[in-house]
């Protein structure tokens, strides 16, 4: 009985294409994340963004991240765009609640040739801030910043799952 079931477990595990481990395309199993640009007038989004994706890559994707010269791929980014808007002011014209969108671009590349694994791609993300309570625009930056990582890796991920099947 025991048996039989183990069994039936493991045949619906390896038929459902159920598998353990990371998401990452075939043989990438360390990334470098390389230096990011931010072609923004916000300075230090690049520094949040790179410890952010790190970190997603460590934690989500179970990735071993590494410097360039031990590692399967790369990872580069670029901040494009980071524009304010303004969405409630007083009758004083004095900002009460804005937002912004962050736009990154990110590549995944073969360590060894260069060649591009994943082509280019953008993500966008957006973050309000409220001025009467305890947030600011760099409060709403580093929030959508973190959230860009967050969506590159697992972009990362879904790609490599989707040409794997």
């Amino acid at each position: 009985m025991r048996l039989g079931v183990l069994l039936t477990a493991s045949l619906l595990l390896t038929g459902c294409g159920y598998q353990a481990g990371s998401m990452m395309p075939p043989g990438v199993e360390s990334i470098a994340v390389g230096i990011v640009e931010n072609n923004t007038y916000f300075r230090q989004a690049e520094v949040t963004y790179t410890r952010e994706v790190t970190r997603e890559l460590i934690r989500r994707a179970h990735v071993d991240v590494r410097d360039r010269g031990q590692a399967d791929a790369i990872l580069t980014g670029r901040i494009i765009t980071i524009p304010r808007v303004t969405l409630v002011e007083d009758r004083f014209d004095r900002l009460l609640e804005g937002g912004i969108v962050v736009r990154v671009e990110a590549t995944l590349s073969d360590a060894r040739t260069g060649e591009p694994i994943i082509e280019p791609f953008v993500v966008s993300r957006r973050a309000e801030f409220i001025v009467p309570r305890p947030e600011n625009l760099q409060s709403a930056i580093d929030e959508a910043v973190r959230d860009a990582a967050r969506d590159v890796v697992h972009r990362i991920q879904a790609r490599s799952f989707v040409r794997e099947r």
